[in-house]
């Protein structure tokens, strides 16, 4: 099961759920204060994969940088 990030529309918390692929949100609640007017938020993953090309179009995956990612 993947991990959706929420944030919370009523104190702003930003939180992550473990939930099944294509469950909504209706029954997620702020942890912080319980509200359940919740965003669903957009986040971005890392993944490595043997030789595969540099993902940024260098010759080599150390041309790339970190991407921000430390």
């Amino acid at each position: 099961m993947p991990l959706y990030e929420y944030a919370c529309r009523s104190c702003g918390r930003r939180f992550e759920v473990l939930q099944r692929v294509g469950e909504g949100s209706a029954d997620v609640r702020c942890p912080a204060c319980g509200a359940a007017d919740v965003a669903k938020q957009f986040s971005t993953f890392a993944s490595s994969v043997g030789n595969a090309p540099a993902p940024c179009g260098a010759p080599s995956r150390s041309a790339c940088g970190t991407g921000g990612f430390t």
